[in-house]
């Protein structure tokens, strides 16, 4: 697949994302950037919502029911705002035209900038991200095309069926399913194709919210925070790349448009583009999309919304001290205070599984704390190239919103993300767990968070550096008349401040970008291959071969789990470390006694289990668990197997041995 003919794809992905909210936001009586900013998250709610409803009530999934379910939802808001219209007014042009222009062409120039990277990371728009988590999230994506079951309360056992699920979040993968089922294209493509759109769609809009609702009805600030948001690469780029934490960019992606709603709330937006009454709305809708996109966003969101809303209620309590009612203030703090510690305590140390087996993961720390510092302040977290210049404006924006009572919030918010990915990154032991394994004590996944406040810092840096040259360029001696004239607009020289720092950083670092995303596209280091050029054209074309109802005993780190993603055929194992029921365990062990064990046989029709499918990938090829699986070597030509197709070292085998013109009474 060319990239020309990814693009109608690119652009139905797109339109998965953001049209279903936008009929929800424009109903609400959101309008310009408000209403842009907010569908997405809106969009997610919506799909993530309804396929757990779906499934609830065994509705089929297919792209028809979540635009049913949007267009009833905005119906619905629509005719309660016409009745609640003088409580809840429509915002009919919540902005001046050259603030959405502005807004317009930062997302332009950032869709530019993150597009390349995207193209040239990717080298072909259906290329494998050969890491660990993409099996998995591959196999989801193809669980809910063949079920058509897309609820995050049933694939997490897609490895074994029958089992008890627990709650996966599987927004990403609904969407990636929409994408399939709207175009036609494969599994990898439309997984690429949709993360594209997270990274240089979805996030700009997210951050533009976010601005807007930080700096009001400033075209230069839009316009520039558009640009910006593509030039951090830890976020959204660095989940695209390491893991692959797809659905965690999603969540991440959202969390800006999240603390923009806490800001109307808190009262801290300038020129209030949501409106207080509409943002509690809005609340529900970015806890419910961040549940189903990935809950490690949610807990982001709360810990960088600690700051705007204790900012408000700092302020409330000096309002209430005026007051002679200090004693109110006091009691509410502690209030606020003891509920925040009590859900804080209660899921640091809960042995419930959901959170348990979250903080109970272990990454090894890689950094000395002061090296984990200095990494944070130059944005180079997770040893990656520092980005000097960008890392200055964030400094600028540092001074500068202390100077702004409203936006002082973001310098502890951007500090408390700092912390974190430190203790992840230096620290990371047992106790410090009670604070980072919310986020898997995983240091690239905190890294993805600090862009979140950086962006809206950049931007202030900007702001900042535009103010003084506004004042001083005209003063100053020998001034060329066309310098004084773009001086008396400071949109222009913001523009321009950020044209001569894409300039000085090749694009905003579209190298350091393009090399997260190529490293495991294009550069996979030896032993972290999924599946070569050749075992994948195998694989596609042994799936005709192959009964639809036929499951297929394989050994996933030979390469041979892809089968379900690239030739829709059931592998008995579809990820590394799927918990196996013992009727699996059973094969895996003597799948390769079939013509002299019984039990073998009786095992694999209980299960469906027809062929035996043999990879020459070897992924991880050190880690012990792949030799779980004596029973999957390659027959040759012992009794019980008919070879069906042999590509070099790849095969597949039909169990003959329990066929059933072989089946013995």
């Amino acid at each position: 697949m060319s990239w020309v003919e990814a693009v109608p794809a690119a652009l139905v992905g797109c339109a998965w994302l953001v049209l279903p909210g936008l009929a929800f936001a424009y109903a609400l009586g959101l309008r310009s950037v408000a209403a842009w900013g907010t569908a997405p998250v809106a969009s997610v709610a919506l799909v993530g919502l309804t396929a757990v409803l779906a499934g609830k009530v065994g509705v089929a999934w297919s792209p028809t029911l979540p635009i049913a379910v949007a267009a009833v939802v905005a119906i619905g808001i629509g005719v309660a705002a016409l009745l609640l219209r003088r409580r809840f007014p429509v915002v009919r042009e919540a902005d001046p035209r050259a603030v959405s222009i502005g807004a317009a062409a930062g997302l332009l120039g950032g869709l530019v900038l993150g597009a390349v990277a995207i193209v040239r990371g990717f080298g072909r728009p259906d290329n494998l991200s050969q890491t660990y988590d993409a099996l998995f999230h591959y196999n989801v994506v193809a669980l809910i095309l063949d079920t058509r079951d897309g609820s995050s309360l049933t694939v997490s056992n897609f490895g074994t069926p029958g089992t008890p699920a627990s709650f996966y979040p599987a927004a990403w993968h609904d969407f990636v399913s929409l994408v399939v089922t709207s175009t036609g294209v494969g599994i990898p493509a439309a997984a690429n194709l949709l993360s594209a759109v997270v990274a240089v769609v979805l996030w700009p809009l997210s951050c533009v919210l976010l601005a807007r609702q930080i700096f009001g009805r400033s075209p230069g600030a839009l316009a520039v925070t558009g640009v910006l948001s593509v030039g951090f690469a830890a976020g959204p780029w660095g989940l695209l790349g390491f893991g692959v934490l797809w659905p965690n960019a999603l969540g991440m992606a959202m969390m800006p448009a999240g603390l923009a709603v806490l800001l109307s709330l808190t009262g801290l937006a300038r020129d209030d583009a949501l409106g207080r009454r509409r943002s509690w709305v809005l609340l529900a809708v970015v806890l419910v999309a961040a549940t189903f996109a990935h809950p490690g966003a949610l807990f982001g969101l709360i810990v960088l919304g600690v700051f705007p809303v204790g900012h408000a209620l700092l302020r409330r309590v000096r309002r209430l001290g005026r007051e002679d009612r200090a004693w109110r203030g006091a009691a509410e703090v502690l209030a606020a205070a003891a509920v925040l510690g009590a859900a804080w305590y209660w899921t640091a140390t809960t042995p419930n599984p959901t959170f348990k087996n979250a903080r109970e993961i272990h990454w090894p720390p890689f950094e000395t704390p002061s090296a984990a510092v200095g990494e944070v302040l130059l944005n180079a977290t997770n040893g990656r190239e520092a980005l000097w210049l960008l890392s200055a404006v964030v400094l600028a924006g540092v001074f500068a919103s202390l100077q702004v009572a409203g936006h002082r919030w973001l310098v502890p918010a951007y500090a408390a993300t700092g912390f974190l990915f430190v203790v992840a990154a230096a620290l990371n032991r047992p106790d410090t767990r009670k604070f980072v394994g919310y986020w898997y004590n995983d240091s690239y996944r905190l890294a993805a968070m600090l862009p979140v406040t950086a962006v809206p810092l950049a931007v202030a840096g900007i702001l900042y550096l535009t103010g003084k040259i506004v004042a001083r360029v005209p003063d100053a001696p020998r001034t060329p008349a066309w310098l004084t004239r773009m001086a008396g607009s400071a949109t222009a020289v913001a523009l321009l401040l950020v044209a001569l720092l894409a300039g000085l950083t090749r694009g905003l670092y579209v190298p350091d970008r393009t090399d997260r995303l190529a490293v495991q596209y294009l550069r996979p280091p030896p032993g972290d291959v999924l599946a070569s050029s050749a075992q994948r054209d195998f694989l596609t074309s042994i799936g005709p071969r192959i009964p639809a109802g036929s499951v297929v005993a394989n050994n996933p780190w030979d390469g041979s789990g892809m089968l379900w993603a690239l030739a829709d055929r059931r592998p008995l194992f579809p990820h590394f470390t799927a918990p196996a029921t013992a009727d699996q365990t059973y094969l895996a062990r003597h799948l390769s006694d079939a013509a002299t064990d019984p039990e073998v046989c009786r095992t694999a029709r209980k299960l469906n289990v027809d062929y035996l499918l043999i990879g020459d990938a070897e992924f991880w090829p050190g880690d012990p668990r792949r030799y779980n699986y004596p029973g999957f070597a390659d027959p040759l030509s012992r009794s019980g197997f008919q070879l069906v197709a042999a590509e070099g070292g790849r095969k597949l085998y039909r169990i003959s041995a329990c066929a059933p013109s072989t089946q013995t009474p």
